[in-house]
């Protein structure tokens, strides 16, 4: 008798197991079932999809590029060049990096010239600083000039600006008690933070402090926000060229959008951080490009400012929905970053769909709220197959992990809500233990098979 027991129970525990998955929070899924909500429009979507360019925008560039007698070909091709060194770009090298790169140097010409090689002696040698140049980074800053301003403007100011709005949408729509009345705007550039905020906050900030060390693009910037609809006050906006001495008075929200990468090494970039956090009344946004680099900043800006000793002061308001160490950071070799579409200027060009990634962090005052929303982030593209969608996360438990949903296994209502998501967006669902017997089984075996191979093709 005991024997057949025992058998009885392996075989049950053959045919049914436990696994983790997510599932639909119960008031959004009350909510679709009533037909009061559409699964496209669940409340974890993160619009717009895509941003329209600001309608003023490219008449403006032609007046001052007519006034200028400059060629829009020329402007065009040259912008080209700057924005594949600006995507290109590493960060500089620290001390002890320089150091390392100075031994290799030493040990190679030594290999390649059977003669010792030492630091005095590099510029005098030829062979020995090409091979310097070879093995080190030459990092420089930017130089801004008048010409090289508006190279940055006719390429770069349209995919910022969308950045920014997407981001700006998010504050705006997730957090409605936020009305700001000041903005600070570190390395503003053309303007392109101003472009964006305006769009949300127009009525409320009666101060956008905008610093740039380049007095061609505070001039390009002035001339440009007078064009700029929804019109700002220009007794609103000030100028400066350089940061602040005091840490006082704060601003509402402080961004830094694309400015990181101008500074020399990680100390300058660390104090900024810190002056910038200083100059926070409420929101600090931090963004740059979507490359290894740019991820590099963010998460040393981010990691930096959730270590300050009160940790109760500060959360992470996006994307991540933890506050601990960056799973993607510590593990993979590949950025956390996200994708935007925009239409580029018809300037020496057709104009076309372009796509921009970039890396950001939003960095809120206060301690995480006990009600706050810290459904799963999506951070890598939704892989959309016959009646099953994988979507890549990141979790409240600060952990990425990969669910495969399916209506058979999750859901309708699930299934169709995370169907209907894009990177970036988050998923109103929360983790659970599902059932499986050996059919299912089987379904998820196949179904993990072919979500593999379309991975493997990416």
């Amino acid at each position: 008798m005991s024997t057949r027991l025992t058998f009885m129970r392996y075989k049950q525990m053959r045919w049914y197991s436990t696994k983790q998955s997510m599932q639909l929070i119960q008031s959004v899924d009350e909510l679709i079932t009533n037909n009061e909500l559409k699964h496209k429009h669940h409340p974890g979507i993160r619009k717009p999809r895509e941003v329209e360019q600001p309608s003023w925008l490219l008449n403006a560039i032609k007046i001052i590029l007519h006034d200028e007698k400059i060629s829009q070909n020329k402007l065009n091709e040259d912008s080209k060049k700057l924005e594949a060194h600006i995507l290109n770009r590493r960060l500089p090298l620290e001390k002890e990096d320089i150091k390392y790169k100075l031994d290799l140097v030493a040990s190679k010409y030594e290999q390649a010239t059977g003669e010792s090689l030492s630091d005095t002696e590099l510029d005098d040698d030829p062979k020995a600083m090409k091979i310097f140049k070879s093995v080190v980074y030459n990092w420089e800053p930017i130089n801004y000039d008048k010409y090289t301003s508006l190279t940055y403007v006719i390429r770069r100011s349209v995919p910022e600006y969308t950045v920014l709005y997407k981001i700006f949408s998010e504050i705006a729509n997730s957090d409605k008690s936020f009305i700001p009345t000041t903005l600070f705007d570190f390395g503003s550039g053309t303007g392109t933070v101003m472009w964006a905020a305006s769009q949300f906050w127009v009525d409320s900030i009666k101060e956008y402090y905008c610093i740039d060390v380049s007095k061609h693009m505070n001039n390009l910037s002035e001339y440009l926000i007078k064009n700029a609809t929804p019109n700002i006050n220009p007794s609103y906006i000030f100028y400066r060229q350089f940061f602040p001495a005091s840490p006082v008075p704060t601003y509402d929200i402080v961004v830094s959008a694309y400015s990181l990468f101008e500074l020399p090494n990680q100390n300058a970039r660390l104090e900024m951080i810190s002056k910038l956090w200083q100059k926070t009344q409420h929101y600090l946004v931090i963004v740059e490009k979507g490359t290894n680099a740019g991820f590099t900043i963010i998460n040393e800006a981010r990691d930096f400012v959730l270590s300050q000793k009160n940790k109760r002061s500060v959360h992470v308001f996006s994307p991540c929905p933890h506050d601990l160490q960056c799973p993607r950071y510590t593990t993979d070799d590949t950025p956390c970053n996200f994708e935007i579409n925009y239409m580029t200027l018809r300037i020496g060009e057709t104009c076309k769909t372009n796509k921009e990634r970039y890396s950001y962090v939003v960095l809120k005052k206060g301690e995480r709220p006990e009600n706050d929303i810290n459904w799963p982030r999506i951070v890598r593209p939704v892989l959309k197959r016959s009646k099953h969608v994988l979507c890549r996360v990141c979790t409240a438990s600060g952990e990425l992990q990969e669910h495969i949903f399916t209506t058979w296994k999750n859901g309708k209502n699930t299934y169709r809500c995370a169907r209907s998501s894009e990177w970036g967006d988050q998923l109103p669902f929360q983790p659970v233990e599902i059932e499986e017997t050996e059919e299912t089984k089987d379904n998820t075996k196949s179904t993990e098979e072919e979500i593999k191979e379309t991975r493997e093709a990416e």
